[in-house]
């Protein structure tokens, strides 16, 4: 059973239906097991200090550099928009066109203005894969 913080329990208890059923699935840390509309939870290695290794709730997009994860200076980049922070309608919203139509997971198509105003563009990110450790896919029965 993984491990999950308080906050990240909170968000996976308010998306899909009540009766919908979510598993979370462990992943190793590899551009081959992440696509566009995957929603992923996380923590993310920073070093030492308080939130250095939050966990994070994000949803994997596509953007013009690579499907997802694409190749940075010095390591694999994952492109992403984290979901933990906004309210439920809003999240609903994003799960139904983004997750559920894994085609239109994409920052820079028609799509891109609509996520930036449901979003913001702040929460827009991107983590190098090597420092994301205890990766789990979330998916929604």
């Amino acid at each position: 059973m993984p491990q999950i913080s308080k906050k990240t329990a909170e968000f996976l208890s308010n998306i899909g239906d009540d009766d919908q059923i979510k598993v979370l699935q462990g992943i190793p840390a590899s551009a081959d097991r992440i696509t566009p509309g995957d929603i992923l939870v996380f923590r993310y290695h920073l070093g030492a200090g308080e939130g250095s290794r939050s966990q994070r709730v994000v949803l994997i997009i596509k953007t013009r550099r690579g499907d997802g994860v694409f190749p940075g200076k010095t390591s694999k980049l994952v492109s992403c928009f984290k979901l933990d922070g906004d309210s439920e309608v809003v999240i609903e919203t994003i799960l139904e066109n983004l997750y559920k139509k894994r085609r239109r997971s994409s920052y820079y198509g028609k799509i891109k203005e609509s996520l930036i105003k449901l979003l913001g563009i702040d929460s827009f990110r991107t983590y190098k894969l090597d420092q994301m450790k205890e990766i789990y896919k979330v998916s929604l029965r």
